[in-house]
């Protein structure tokens, strides 16, 4: 292990009667990238504030490797400042401009000179004023909006790039991606991964997690439990660490059954030479089992019966100050269609969502939405929880149950299942924390049911387990789902169509999965800069140097061509399970909604199939004129 940078042990910390910390250890080692779960309250973003050094404690050792630099980033930017967004972003660099004055203000010769020089040039740090431009392009933050007048996810990419630009030596990022379009999620990924310090990451964007994190470390019940590897490696890991768990306990219990009957025998059992015997008895007897976190079970009502047409819309337009969002859009909605909505923030998602759900009249075109349709609109932005209503009062009122299409289910039961315990039902909602919000935000518009479902951005601040049960929820449930999400896993369980806002305006409309989408979105990038490489030689280009003229393949074409027979089965093999599926008796009929993404995959499939044809015969036609003499072109 390298040298650790900051480490806890036997830490003790309780709020109220919350255990956040039971004598649990914690390292971060230099180097490490460290993903940081558990459930939601369960004490994520207080660790990050004890490692930053905001809180404190109650017991325990914390060390703190010397000179470590510690930047951290909080989930709720409560930041209150009448300064301009670049001004705040440029208090990340108040290190470097400290060392280069530092700098300015010694002779070049000296020691202390050559120490700061050298981490001046580590960190590229001579030229303040170009980091600071760079990293407010990278984040597209207008530096000149004040600061106090930004929205929720804006403040959240100042703070961002406060934190990262001031390259520390360890960076604390309390769900660093939430509220971010997938391109900025994508730049930040790329950021970390070249990183050279260590970082220790709070996320529920598991693309995110598998890139990022080496280790990952749950906390739960007040220990930690760590595992190295990717949130799969993590899951095998936990279930053997609990079934060992499990056994050890039911070893422990199975010899205090057999050790109670001699206990009982008080006389005998006291005496000297039996002490030992008793004393192993009461020692294991004060183990408790280990405690194990259940799992939230989400209820979404059963829709009422929907028809064969849902909601159309034709050739709608929209305008917002003149700047057009929606143009001549003409898409369908039917049964069992789960759409996924992306793209960078203010491009028109919601607008969208709007005109769907009728709140907003389109400029042009028509939409047409069935008589039997119900919206449930989940927009959790625009639902205000009352700070000092309780968690019961908040769904259910004064009512002590809760109705669930023709059901009933006391308000106990009902919050039980979103992982709310006794004492935390009688809580008041500002005693919450953000996670703790997010499910009572999906406890109460989950039980307003409906039969067209709408999701905006449902994924934030919702903990691993709560993702996990809540993407399960929806791919069984029978009616049309749109959700707004940056989350690509989420999307990517829970989607059959993605629809992209495009920066300038356009919109891309893909039948299939998101890992579907950004394949098909790779293939016309790379066909748009094939088109556009020709036509960028505005220079004649410098001569090439003189080479050798090939004889035969290279390397790499014959390894190519070795293992094109292999491939082209391969493809094949796959070609012809698509179409035994596809063509099933009874796939209509059981599995009808699948049939979009199945057909799409077949023609990717096919198309790809045709490629590997057509390169074949290029490398066997190529390895001909070798043979033969005809020495082709080199700079092909």
């Amino acid at each position: 292990m390298s040298e650790p940078l900051w480490s806890g042990e036997n830490m003790n910390l309780a709020i109220g009667r919350q255990i956040i910390f039971d004598d649990a250890d914690m390292y971060i080692a230099s180097g490490e990238r460290v993903a940081l779960i558990g459930r939601n309250g369960g004490g994520k973003s207080t660790l990050l504030k004890v490692v930053a050094g905001l809180e404190k404690v109650s017991s325990g050792n914390i060390s703190v490797a010397r000179d470590c630099r510690i930047a951290y980033m909080p989930q709720d930017p409560v930041f209150e400042s009448d300064k301009k967004a670049g001004d705040v972003v440029a208090e990340g660099l108040a290190f470097f401009e400290e060392l280069l004055n530092r700098y300015n203000k010694l002779s070049p010769t000296s020691g202390l000179a050559l120490d700061l020089e050298h981490k001046i040039n580590l960190h590229q740090a001579w030229n303040c004023e170009n980091k600071l431009e760079s990293m407010i392009g990278k984040l597209d933050i207008d530096p000149e909006k004040p600061f106090i007048r930004l929205s929720g996810g804006e403040m959240r990419r100042v703070l961002l790039a406060r934190t990262l630009i001031a390259e520390p030596d360890l960076l604390l990022l309390d769900e660093p991606t939430n509220h971010l379009d997938v391109g900025t999620v994508t730049w930040i990924e790329n950021f970390l991964a070249a990183y050279r310090g260590a970082c220790l990451f709070v996320t529920h964007d598991r693309y995110f997690l598998d890139r990022i994190a080496n280790r990952i470390v749950e906390l739960n019940n007040g220990k930690f439990f760590s595992c190295t590897g990717s949130y799969a490696d993590f899951l095998e890991a936990k279930e053997a660490h609990e079934y060992a768990e499990d056994a050890e306990a039911e070893k422990r219990e199975k010899f205090l059954r057999l050790e109670i009957d001699w206990v009982r025998r008080s006389p005998k059992a006291r005496l000297r030479r039996n002490l030992g015997r008793l004393r192993r008895f009461e020692e294991l007897s004060a183990i408790e089992r280990p405690k194990r976190t259940g799992n939230v079970e989400l209820i979404i009502p059963a829709p009422s019966r929907l028809g064969n047409k849902v909601v159309e819309l034709e050739n709608v337009s929209f305008k917002y100050n003149s700047r057009e969002l929606i143009k001549d859009l003409t898409c369908e909605f039917p049964q069992g269609t789960k759409t996924g909505i992306i793209g960078p923030n203010g491009v028109g998602k919601t607008t969208l969502l709007k005109l769907i759900t009728g709140a907003l009249e389109p400029e042009k075109g028509k939409i047409h939405i069935a008589d039997t349709v119900e919206f449930n609109y989940i927009d959790q932005t625009r639902i205000t929880l009352d700070p000092e209503k309780t968690v019961a009062e908040a769904v259910a009122g004064d009512a002590d149950t809760v109705n669930l299409g023709t059901d009933k289910i006391s308000i106990w039961g009902y919050l039980k299942r979103f992982l709310f315990e006794d004492e935390r039902i009688n809580t008041k909602v500002k005693y919450l924390s953000g996670g703790e919000k997010a499910r009572l935000l999906l406890a109460i518009v989950l039980k307003q049911g409906g039969n067209f479902l709408i999701l905006d951005e449902p994924t934030n601040d919702l903990d691993l387990p709560t993702l996990r049960v809540l993407e399960e929820a929806l791919c069984h449930y029978e009616a049309p789902v749109i959700v707004v999400s940056h989350d690509r896993y989420f999307l990517n369980r829970v989607c059959n169509r993605i629809i992209s806002f495009d920066p300038g305006g356009g919109m891309t409309i893909q039948e299939g999965d998101y890992d579907y989408f950004a394949f098909k979105q790779a293939q016309k990038e790379a066909r748009r800069n094939e088109a556009a490489a020709p036509a960028g030689k505005t220079q004649p280009p410098a001569a090439a140097p003189v080479r050798k003229q090939q004889q035969k393949l290279s390397y790499k074409e014959q390894k190519e061509l070795d293992g094109m027979e292999e491939a082209v089965m391969e493809k094949e093999e796959l070609i012809s399970s698509l179409e035994a599926e596809f063509t099933a008796p009874d796939f209509y009929t059981t599995r009808a909604k699948e049939a979009p993404v199945f057909q799409a995959k077949l023609d990717a499939a096919r198309a790809e199939l045709e490629k590997l044809y057509a390169r074949w015969e290029e490398l066997e036609q190529l390895k001909s004129s070798f043979e033969k003499g005809l020495v082709p072109d080199t700079d092909r």
